[in-house]
C-alpha cells in the first residue's frame, strides 16, 4: 500500500521583453539529464506570452511494484519542445512512492507514458513544452528520515528557476511578472502559475497514511518518514498548505479529479477506498471537480489515447490552455489588474477574504442535503426572474438550524453557474465581521474584482482621499455603492448572500440600508440569512413597495436533517432498524441541525442495538441540555491538567475578537501547548464537542448559542468568566509583545504567529479586565516603561494600522476610568504616579498618530531615537525615551510642555490676505481675493510647485473638484479651470457681460460640468470636455415676493452634492429651498423663535446624504431645516462661519474671536472646541475627518485634535457610537486648547559654540535660548512692533547684531559667561541707516575681529563701527539676490556672489575683482534672470578652496561648486577689472538635478565632499557629492513647530550651528 500525489503546473512563459533570469551554475550533486526532445508537430504561430498548466498524481503507489525498480530521472526534465516557442509549460509531478516516468506509464510500459506518447498530438496542447519532475520519494528506502513534502518543494521550485537544457541554457521556466507570495526568491516561479489539475491528491490526507506509517516503524531496516505523517486524516501539515493555499486560489483555474474505484493493498482480495471524495477536492468556489472510472493507482495511468479517464484528462488540459493562449491580450494587463486589486484591498481595510467563512460552513456540509431549495417558487423568482427590478428573500430558521451551511450551498450554486455572486458572513464571535461597515467593504471589493470597470471607477475615489476603512457605512454606500455600482449600464443581476444577519451589530440598520437597492440601474437580488426576531421581522414590514421581499422558511423542510443522518450514521443492522434510529433522531431534533450532528456523533460510538436504544432514550432534549452534559464532561474530567487545558482553551475560544488557527492558539497558550504531544487532537478532545477546528486550521465554536451558554454563568456546571478570560488573554498578548529578541524577528521579518492578533487586540482585552486586578496593572505599567510599547508602534507602523494607536488611546482611557480615585477609593502616592503615567500614555498613543503618522508610516524604526525627543516634555513618551543619552538624538531649545492639536502652519507672506480655504483629496486649497489661490500637499503640507495659481484679476470664489485634481476660480472677467498637480489652465472662458456675482458653484460628479449659482436665480452650466465652452442656462429660479417682505437679490445659494436641490438666500425675505429638476419651489425656511432678529443667512450647506440644510443666521444662529418636511431647529452658537464634513456627520464654526467648535451633525453635540488669536474667515475638512483646517488672514491652520480621531473610529460602531460620543464630549478639553498668540519667528543666529542663540520675530521681539540649561530670555523688545529682518552673531561670541523694518541696527554686548541675559543687556550700538542704504537690509556679516559689521542692501553697503554706532564708510557696490561670506582663506576679504556674478571686497568696501559666473545649463533649464533669482546659502569646502552656492528662481534649485580665487593671484588684473568685463569668468561645477531635487537647503560641509542638507521630505541627510545620499534622521515635521514661510529658511539655517 502506498500513498501518491501528482499535480500539473502550468507556467506562463515570459514575454520577448522581460529579462532572462541570471545562468547560475547547478549544484554537482543535483546534476540533472534533460531529457531530448522527440518528434513535433509543426506549429507556427507566434509567442505572444506564455502560461503554465500544472499536475499532481495521486498519493500512493502500490509497493509490491516499489521494489528495486529505476525511480526514473530526478530533477526538472524536458519531456517534449514544440519547434517554436511554447506559449504554455506543463509541468508532471508525482506523488509518495511515484517516479518521474512510470507514474505515467500504464504497466510500466514507455509506450504508455501519456505525457510524451499522447499529449504532443492533441490540439493546443502541442503548444506546450511539457516536464516531468522526480525526486526520491521511494519510502521504503533507507533515506534522511526528517525529509519533508516542503523539502520536496524547494527541490522543484530550485529547479524551476535554474534548471538547463542540453544546450547548457537557462529553461527559464515561469518567469514572473510580479512579484511573489512567500519566498523571495521564488516569487516569480509561485505568481506564473495559471493553474493546476489534481489527480487524488489527499488535501486532507488520509487514514491509510497512519497505518503506512506504523508499517515503516515495524520494520528494522526501514525508518519512518517524516513526509508520510503529514499526510494523515487531517494533518496540521497539510492544514497548514491549505491555508496558505487558499490565498492564491482564487487567482488560478483549479480542476480536481476524484476515485470511484476502491484499490487492491495485497492482502488476498482486500479493497480499500484509498481517497474519499471530500479529501479529493478543497471546495473552494469556482473549482471544478470530476470523478475518474478507476482506482488510486490508475487516476494517472491509460491504456490508449481512446481511454475515457485520458479523455477527461486531456479535455480539462485543452480548456485550460485555450483559455490561456485565447487571453493572452488580457493576461498582459494582469500584473496591472492585481496591483489595483492589492491597493484597493489596502485603501477599503480588508484584512481577509470571506471564503474563509465559506470554507468552514462548506466542510460542514453534507452530499445531498440543502437540494430542496432550488425547487422553491420563491428562490426560483429571486434566482430567475426576467424583471429588471431588485428583490431581497428572507431565509429564515431556528438557532443551529443549518442556515449557514445553506448559505454556503446557495454561494457555491451560484459561482456554479457563472453568475456575479458577492458574499458576507456576519460572525457574532469576530466584532470585525459583526459591522456594517466591513459587509460593504467587503462587497465592494468583491464587486471590483469581478468587474474591471468597477474596479476603476472605485480606485478613483481614492483621489478624494476618503478613508473608507474608519468612514461610516452611509459614506461607503453613498460614494460607493449609490456613485458607482448602482449607476452600472448592465442588465446582469448582482446576487448578495448575506449569512447572520441577526448577528450584525444593528440589524436594521443593515436592512435599512441594503431597501436602497431599488433605487439601482443594474438588479441586485439579495439573500438576507439569519434568525427571525421580533426586532428583524418589524424591520421588514416597512419594504419600499417598488423592492420585491418574499421568505422562505428552513423549519418545514426537515428532509436535510434525514439526508445528513444518512450520510453520518455508522451504525450497523437492519435497515428498518436504522431507518427507526433515524426518524426517532430527526423527531426529537426541533429541527436543530447542530443537535443531530452532536446526537449522531454519541450514537456512532454504540456496539450493540440495547446501547443504542439506551443512548436514544438518554439524549438530552434541546441544546442546552446537550450543553449541560458537555460542561459536565469537562468539569467531572479527573485529569486536572487536560481540565485545566479546556478551561484555557474554552476562555480564547469564547472571548478573542476574532478566530484564531491552531498555530496562534498554540503561542498564547504557551505552558499548555507545549505540555501536549498532540496539541490538535487535544484541543477537539478536552473540549467535548465545544470546539470545531475547520480545514484551514481555525478554532471556532461549534455554534454562537455553545458561547453564549459558556459567558452565562448562570447554574452552569461549567462556564467562562468574561473578566478572567480577558486576563488570560491580555496576559498572553503582552508576553508576546515582550518577548526577548522581538525587534530581531520584526526585523528579519519573522514575526511570531500571535504577534498580529496581540498587537491590534491587547488594549481590548484589557479594558475588559477588572479594574483591581494588580497582576494586569504591574504587567501594563512595566510594558508601558519599557522599550516593548516602542516596538508595538513599530510593528503598527511597518504594517499601516498606526489607526490602532487612537483604538488604544480610547481603550486605555475607559481602563483607566475604572481605576481613577475618588473619596471612597484613595489611591496611595506611588499608585497615583502610575496612573498619572498611564494617562499621559493614552493621550500619547493618539497624538503620536497626529504628529508623526506620515512619518512612521516611511520609517517605523525612527519611533526609538528620532521621534521621542519631539514630542513634548511632558508626554510619557518624552519622559521615558526622549532624554538625551549617549549616542542619541538631541532636540533643545524652548519647546512645548504639552500636546497641542495644532499640527501645521500654513504661511502666505506678509501682505497675504487669504479668505477662504477648501480641502479636496491631496490638495489643500486657499483663496487670496486678489487673485491667487495657494497649493498645499495634504499629507506634509508642502506647498505644491504649481502654487501659487495667478488667475490675473480678483477672484470672488474657488471651488475644488472632490478629487481635488481641479480647481475652478470665478474672476472679474473669466472664469478659469485649473489642473492642480501642474497649475496648468485648462480652460478659460469670459464671464457674462451682465457679470452676475457667483454665489454658489459645483462640479458635476465625473468632473465634466462645472454649475455656477448667481445673484441674478440662475443656475448655469460649462461644459468641461470642449474646448471652447458657452454659458447654458439650467434653470431660472422665479422667486414669487411674499407679503411683509421684501424681495431683493439674493446673496447666498447652495448647491446639494448631486446638484438637484439649491437654497437661495436673501437679505430681507425667508430662505427658499428649490428642486432644480423643473423647477419646483420646496419650500420657505422661517424662524423657529419669535424675537427681533434678522433672518439674513450668511452660510448654509446640504447635508450630503439626506435633503436637509445646516446655515447660519447673521447673529451667529446655526439652523437646520428639512424643507420637505418643514422642520427647522436652531442652535445658538454665535458662529460667524461653518463648514460640513464630506460624510455629513460633522459641522465646524468659528467666529470673530478666533474660537472654533466641533459639533455633530446627527445630536449637535459639541464634541471639541478651541480658542486662537484671529478673526476665522474659512473653515474645512480633511476628507477623512480627522483634521480640519481654518484660514486666518495670513496664514491658515492645520489642526487634528485628538477628539477627531477617536470620533473616527467610532463611525462603523452604529450600536454604541451614540453614548461613546457622548462621553467624548464630556472628556474633551476645552480649557487645554488655547494657544498662546503666535508671534512668527523671521531670523536665527546660532553662537558660535552652538551653545546659545538668538531669534528675531514678526513683532519686533529678540529672543534669547541656552540649550544646555533649556532656558531662554527677552532681551529686545520694539515699542512700535517694527519686525526684526536680519541677525547676526559675532565670530567671539560676545556680540549680537540685528535689524528692524525701520533700518535700525542694535548691537547688543553679551557676557556669556554670566549666563541668561535679560532685556537690560546694553546696548553698544543703535544706528539707522535708512538714508544710507537703497532698499530693505538683506544681511548682517561681522568682521573676524568683531569689530565691525557690514550692512547689505541689494545694491549698496556700508559698515559700522561697533565701538562707535558710527558708519565708517559705504558704496554703491552690490549685486541683486546676493549674499557675502568672509573670504575662507584671508579675513581681510568679503566675497560676495550672485546669481551670475562674483565680486571680491575688502572691509574698506573697495572692489578687488569681478568675475562673471558662466553656467552651463541644459535644455531643460531656464535661462537665469537677476531680477528673478537669488543666492539663498553660500557654504565654504573644508580644504577653503571652494564654496557651495544655492541659488532659487521661485520654486526651483540650482547648486553651484566653484573656486575661490584670492586677491593676492589676481593683483595686477585687478587694477584694471571693469566690473562689466566679461573676458573673467568662473565656470562652476553644477550638481545634477537628479540629485540636487530633493535637497530644501543645504546646512554644512563636514569634508570637501561631504554636504549635510535638509531635504524635501524634512530629513537631514548626508551625501557625498558624487554618491546617493544616505538619511541621518528621518523626516520630523519641522513645519509644525515652526513657520513654513519664505523668512524660514535663515531659521533652518542654525540648526548647522546647533547639531555641531
Amino acid at each position: 500500500m502506498c500513498l501518491r500525489y501528482q499535480k500539473f503546473f502550468p507556467f506562463r512563459r515570459k514575454r520577448s521583453d522581460e529579462s532572462r533570469l541570471p545562468k547560475l551554475p547547478r549544484d554537482s550533486s543535483r546534476t540533472q539529464q534533460l531529457g531530448p526532445s522527440t518528434s513535433q508537430p509543426n506549429v507556427t504561430e507566434d509567442d505572444r506570452g506564455e502560461s503554465s498548466v500544472s499536475i499532481k498524481s495521486s498519493s500512493f503507489q502500490d509497493p509490491r511494484k516499489q521494489s528495486e525498480r529505476d525511480p526514473g530521472p530526478l530533477g526538472l526534465n524536458v519531456v517534449f519542445t514544440p519547434k517554436n516557442s511554447q506559449k504554455v509549460d506543463i509541468v508532471f509531478v508525482h506523488g509518495l512512492g511515484g517516479t518521474s516516468r512510470k507514474t505515467w506509464s500504464k504497466n510500466e510500459d514507455p509506450e504508455l507514458f501519456w505525457p510524451l506518447k499522447f499529449l504532443p498530438l492533441e490540439p493546443y496542447i502541442c503548444l506546450s513544452r511539457i516536464f516531468t519532475f522526480g525526486y526520491n520519494a521511494n519510502f521504503r528506502a533507507a533515506g534522511n528520515v526528517s525529509t519533508s513534502v516542503l523539502d520536496f518543494a524547494k527541490d522543484l521550485l530550485f529547479d524551476l528557476k535554474f534548471a538547463k537544457n542540453d544546450q547548457k541554457e537557462d529553461l527559464d521556466v515561469g518567469k514572473a511578472y510580479m512579484q511573489g507570495q512567500n519566498d523571495p526568491e521564488y516569487e516569480a516561479i509561485i505568481k506564473a502559475i495559471s493553474a493546476i489539475t489534481f489527480l487524488a491528491t489527499p488535501h486532507r490526507g488520509t487514514n491509510l497514511a497512519e497505518l503506512l506509517d506504523r508499517i515503516l516503524r515495524s520494520t528494522f531496516v526501514i525508518n519512518s518518514k517524516h513526509y508520510i505523517s503529514e499526510l494523515g486524516k487531517n494533518s496540521f501539515t497539510l492544514q497548514k498548505l491549505n491555508e496558505q493555499f487558499r490565498h492564491i486560489a482564487p487567482r488560478l483555474d483549479i480542476v480536481s479529479f476524484y476515485e470511484t474505484q476502491k484499490t487492491s493493498i495485497g492482502l488476498k482480495s482486500a479493497r480499500v477506498m484509498i481517497l474519499e471524495k471530500d479529501s479529493s477536492i478543497l471546495g473552494y468556489p469556482g473549482e471544478k471537480s470530476k470523478a475518474l472510472d478507476a482506482d488510486h493507482h490508475n487516476m494517472c495511468k491509460y491504456d490508449s489515447p481512446q481511454d475515457p479517464n485520458y479523455v477527461a484528462v486531456r479535455n480539462v488540459l485543452q480548456s485550460l490552455i485555450a483559455r490561456i493562449i485565447t487571453t493572452t491580450a488580457a493576461n498582459d494587463g494582469s500584473l496591472s489588474m492585481r496591483n489595483k486589486l492589492d491597493t484597493l484591498k489596502s485603501s477599503l481595510g480588508i484584512v481577509e477574504t470571506p471564503d474563509i467563512d465559506y470554507n468552514f460552513f462548506r466542510d460542514q456540509w453534507s452530499q445531498g442535503t440543502c437540494h430542496w431549495l432550488p425547487d422553491e417558487q420563491e428562490y426560483l423568482e429571486w434566482l430567475r426572474s426576467l424583471t429588471p427590478k431588485s428583490s431581497i428573500v428572507w431565509l429564515k430558521g431556528g438557532a443551529a438550524a443549518g442556515k449557514s451551511m445553506l448559505s454556503s450551498f446557495i454561494i457555491n450554486n451560484l459561482v456554479e453557474q457563472g453568475l456575479c455572486c458577492q458574499y458576507f458572513f456576519i460572525r457574532f464571535g469576530d466584532t470585525r465581521k459583526r459591522t456594517l461597515s466591513l459587509l460593504l467593504r467587503s462587497i465592494a471589493y468583491q464587486l471590483a474584482a469581478s468587474r474591471i470597470t468597477l474596479l476603476e471607477n472605485i480606485l478613483r475615489l481614492r483621489e478624494e482621499g476618503i478613508d473608507f476603512e474608519t468612514a461610516s457605512p452611509r459614506t461607503i454606500w453613498e460614494r460607493i455603492f449609490k456613485g458607482v455600482v448602482f449607476k452600472l449600464e448592465e442588465h446582469e443581476p448582482m446576487y448578495w448572500v448575506i449569512d447572520g444577519l441577526d448577528e450584525a451589530d444593528d440589524p436594521r440598520a443593515v436592512i435599512r440600508l441594503l431597501f436602497e437597492v431599488s433605487g439601482s440601474s443594474v438588479p441586485v437580488r439579495i439573500m438576507l440569512v439569519g434568525r427571525e426576531t421580533s426586532e428583524i421581522a418589524a424591520s421588514f414590514q416597512k419594504v419600499p413597495p417598488e423592492l420585491g421581499l418574499s421568505s422562505i422558511s428552513i423549519e418545514s423542510h426537515k428532509e436535510d436533517l434525514s439526508h445528513y443522518i444518512q450520510q453520518e450514521l455508522s451504525l450497523s443492522g437492519e435497515d428498518k432498524f436504522r431507518e427507526n434510529v433515524s426518524q426517532t433522531i430527526v423527531r426529537e431534533s426541533q429541527n436543530n441541525f447542530l443537535w443531530v450532528r452532536l446526537a449522531v456523533e454519541a450514537l456512532n460510538l454504540c456496539h450493540s442495538k440495547e446501547s443504542v436504544e439506551l443512548a436514544l432514550h438518554e439524549l438530552p432534549i434541546g441544546m442546552g441540555a446537550f450543553y449541560d452534559r458537555m460542561a459536565w464532561s469537562i468539569a467531572q474530567n479527573t485529569d486536572s491538567v487536560q481540565r485545566k487545558l479546556a478551561s484555557a482553551i474554552l476562555q480564547y475560544v469564547t472571548t478573542t475578537l476574532h478566530v484564531l488557527t491552531v498555530a496562534e492558539l498554540s503561542y498564547a497558550l504557551h505552558e499548555e501547548a507545549i505540555r501536549m504531544l498532540d496539541f490538535q487532537r487535544s484541543v477537539i478532545e478536552v473540549c467535548c464537542g465545544f470546539v470545531v477546528i475547520d480545514k484551514d486550521g481555525y478554532v471556532g465554536m461549534v455554534h454562537q448559542t455553545a458561547r453564549e451558554y459558556l459567558l452565562d454563568s448562570l447554574d452552569r456546571p461549567f462556564y467562562v468568566k468574561r473578566s478572567v478570560a480577558n486576563k488570560q488573554i491580555f496576559l498572553s498578548c503582552m508576553r508576546c509583545l515582550m518577548a526577548v529578541g522581538l525587534v530581531a524577528k520584526v526585523n528579519g521579518r519573522q514575526e511570531p504567529v500571535f504577534l498580529k492578533y496581540a498587537a491590534c487586540s491587547w488594549f481590548v482585552h484589557l479594558e475588559a479586565t477588572s479594574g483591581d486586578d494588580g497582576e494586569v496593572a504591574e504587567t501594563l505599567a512595566k510594558f508601558l516603561a519599557g522599550r516593548w510599547v516602542l516596538t508595538w508602534i513599530q510593528v503598527l507602523a511597518s504594517t499601516d494600522q498606526l489607526r490602532i494607536m487612537v483604538q488604544a488611546s480610547r481603550h486605555l482611557s475607559r481602563y483607566l476610568s475604572k481605576q481613577k480615585p475618588n473619596d471612597e477609593h484613595p489611591l496611595q502616592r506611588q499608585d497615583i504616579v502610575k496612573y498619572e503615567l498611564l494617562n499621559t500614555w493614552a493621550e500619547d498613543f493618539a497624538r503620536i498618530v497626529g504628529k508623526f503618522g506620515g512619518i512612521l508610516r516611511q520609517h517605523p524604526e525612527s519611533i526609538y531615537k528620532h521621534i521621542p525627543p519631539f514630542c513634548p516634555q511632558n508626554s510619557a513618551i518624552y519622559q521615558y525615551f526622549g532624554k538625551s543619552k549617549d549616542g542619541s538624538l538631541l532636540v533643545s531649545g524652548i519647546s512645548g510642555q504639552t500636546w497641542d492639536d495644532s499640527l501645521a502652519r500654513l504661511s502666505f507672506g506678509l501682505g497675504t490676505y487669504a479668505t477662504s480655504i477648501s480641502a479636496a483629496g491631496a490638495r489643500i486649497a486657499t483663496l487670496v481675493p486678489s487673485g491667487k489661490v495657494y497649493l498645499h500637499d495634504s499629507l506634509n503640507f508642502d506647498e505644491s510647485s504649481a502654487s501659487p495659481i495667478r488667475h490675473g484679476e480678483r477672484v470672488y470664489s474657488m471651488i475644488s473638484s472632490t478629487s481635488g485634481t481641479l480647481l475652478a476660480t470665478y474672476g472679474y472677467r473669466t472664469i478659469k479651470i485649473w489642473e492642480t498637480h501642474t497649475g496648468n489652465c485648462k480652460l478659460s472662458i469670459d464671464n457674462l457681460q451682465s457679470r452676475p456675482r457667483p454665489l454658489t458653484m459645483l462640479f458635476s460628479e465625473n468632473d465634466d460640468f462645472l454649475l455656477v449659482g448667481s445673484d441674478d436665480r440662475r443656475i448655469r452650466s460649462l461644459d468641461l470636455n470642449i474646448d471652447s465652452p458657452s454659458w447654458q442656462i439650467i434653470v431660472d429660479l422665479e422667486e414669487p415676493e411674499l407679503e411683509g417682505h421684501f424681495l431683493n437679490s439674493p446673496n447666498h445659494m447652495a448647491l446639494d452634492r448631486k446638484g438637484k436641490l439649491v437654497s437661495v438666500a436673501y437679505r430681507g425675505h425667508p430662505l427658499s429651498a428649490w428642486e432644480i429638476d423643473g423647477p419646483v419651489h420646496i419650500g420657505h425656511c422661517w424662524r423657529t423663535r419669535d424675537v427681533l432678529a434678522r433672518g439674513e443667512v450668511i452660510e448654509a450647506v446640504w447635508h450630503p446624504h439626506q435633503p436637509e440644510l445646516l446655515g447660519l443666521y447673521i447673529e451667529g444662529v446655526v439652523f437646520r431645516w428639512r424643507p420637505y418636511n418643514d422642520e427647522a431647529e436652531e442652535f445658538a452658537v454665535g458662529a460667524s462661519r461653518l463648514a460640513m464634513s464630506t460624510d455629513g456627520s460633522l459641522l465646524v464654526t468659528g467666529d470673530v474671536r478666533g474660537v472654533v467648535k466641533v459639533f455633530t451633525t446627527a445630536d449637535f453635540i459639541n464634541i471639541y472646541q478651541l480658542a486662537s488669536e484671529n478673526n476665522v474667515l474659512g473653515l474645512a475638512f480633511s476628507p477623512d475627518l480627522r483634521r480640519f483646517y481654518d484660514v486666518r488672514g495670513n496664514y491658515g491652520t492645520v489642526w487634528e485634535p485628538n477628539a477627531l480621531l477617536k470620533f473616527v473610529e467610532l463611525q462603523d460602531k452604529d450600536a454604541e457610537s451614540g453614548s461613546e460620543i457622548s462621553n467624548l464630549a464630556q472628556t474633551s478639553n476645552h480649557s487645554k486648547n488655547v494657544p498662546r498668540k503666535v508671534d512668527s519667528i523671521t531670523c536665527l543666529a546660532a553662537s558660535p559654540t552652538g551653545r546659545f542663540y538668538c531669534s528675531g520675530t514678526e513683532k519686533g521681539a529678540v529672543y534669547f535660548y541656552d540649550r544646555q540649561r533649556g532656558k531662554f530670555a527677552e532681551i529686545y523688545v520694539s515699542r512700535s512692533f517694527l519686525g526684526i529682518e536680519q541677525m547676526a552673531w559675532s565670530h567671539d561670541g560676545n556680540y549680537l547684531c540685528f535689524s528692524d523694518l525701520s533700518k535700525r541696527v542694535f548691537i547688543k554686548a553679551l557676557d556669556l559667561e554670566v549666563g541668561v541675559p535679560d532685556s537690560s543687556v546694553e546696548t553698544n550700538a543703535l544706528s539707522s541707516v535708512k538714508t544710507i542704504l537703497d532698499g530693505p537690509i538683506t544681511q548682517l556679516l561681522f568682521h573676524p575681529d568683531s569689530t565691525q559689521v557690514m550692512v547689505c542692501s541689494p545694491s549698496s553697503t556700508c559698515t559700522i563701527l561697533v565701538a562707535s554706532a558710527s558708519v565708517t564708510v559705504s558704496a554703491k557696490i552690490g549685486i541683486a539676490g546676493s549674499r557675502r561670506i568672509v573670504h575662507p582663506k584671508d579675513p581681510t576679504l568679503i566675497i560676495c556672489i550672485g546669481p551670475s556674478d562674483f565680486y571680491l571686497l575688502d572691509w574698506n568696501l573697495s572692489l578687488l575683482r569681478a568675475l562673471k559666473i558662466e553656467r552651463l545649463l541644459d535644455h531643460n533649464n531656464l535661462s537665469p534672470s537677476q531680477g528673478q533669482e537669488k543666492v539663498v546659502e553660500i557654504l565654504p569646502t573644508a580644504n577653503k578652496t571652494h564654496v557651495l552656492l544655492q541659488i532659487e528662481r521661485m520654486k526651483e534649485r540650482t547648486f553651484l561648486i566653484l573656486e575661490a580665487p584670492s586677491y593676492p593671484a589676481a593683483v595686477g588684473e585687478s587694477e584694471t577689472a571693469d566690473v562689466g568685463d566679461t573676458s573673467t569668468k568662473i565656470i562652476p561645477h553644477e550638481l545634477q538635478s537628479s540629485f540636487s531635487s530633493g535637497i530644501i537647503l543645504v546646512l554644512d560641509l563636514l569634508s570637501p565632499d561631504c554636504l549635510i542638507f535638509l531635504s524635501e521630505d524634512f530629513s537631514i541627510c548626508s551625501a557625498r557629492l558624487s554618491t546617493q545620499h544616505d538619511i541621518l534622521l528621518p523626516p520630523l515635521f519641522l513645519n509644525a513647530h515652526m513657520e513654513s514661510g519664505p523668512d524660514s529658511r535663515r531659521a533652518l539655517l542654525a540648526t548647522k550651528g546647533l547639531d555641531k
